[in-house]
């Protein structure tokens, strides 16, 4: 997850970061999809009154992810293993694949409009952890704020 770089991130914002306690339906909820302790351990350190904007991509509260990840459609990504952790500029979903603790995009529009759609065909993975990720979100210019651009972005690396 590298926390000293979303630690970075964080000094890097002008948010409110306003420490929150994980409510027990959002701990129940990890412990339900079997979310590794890290991924818990981290939620628990960086657990926030307010979503999160780093640049143009945004982090939720940690007790919101709860509700973003329960309802059709998307709870298909939780199901999958991809928990939704935030989103791009347009809407597409970051998502962090807890097979392999990398973070990605989810074109929202497939999720919406194509219920026959297979979670691994909308997923771009971006082949980093979050802490990467969105310390980049923040001090990298030009970073993806979609699906299409961490495509593009993947591609060019």
């Amino acid at each position: 997850m590298d926390i000293q770089l979303f630690e970075e991130a964080l000094e890097g914002i002008e948010n409110s970061k306003t420490i929150e306690t994980v409510s027990l339906n959002t701990h129940r909820f990890f412990v339900d999809h079997n979310m590794p302790n890290y991924v818990i351990e981290f939620y628990g350190k960086f657990s926030f009154t307010e979503p999160l904007r780093f640049g143009r991509n945004l982090f939720y509260k940690t007790n919101d992810l709860l509700e973003e990840n329960q309802d059709i459609p998307n709870s298909k990504c939780i199901d999958s293993g991809l928990l939704i952790v935030g989103h791009g500029l347009n809407g597409d979903y970051i998502v962090l694949n807890m097979k392999t603790n990398s973070i990605g995009y989810i074109f929202h529009d497939e999720l919406y409009e194509n219920e026959d759609i297979r979670i691994e065909d909308i997923y771009i993975d971006m082949c980093m952890n979050l802490g990467e990720f969105f310390n980049r979100s923040v001090f990298e210019e030009g970073f993806p704020v979609d699906g299409y651009q961490a495509e593009e972005y993947r591609n060019s690396r």
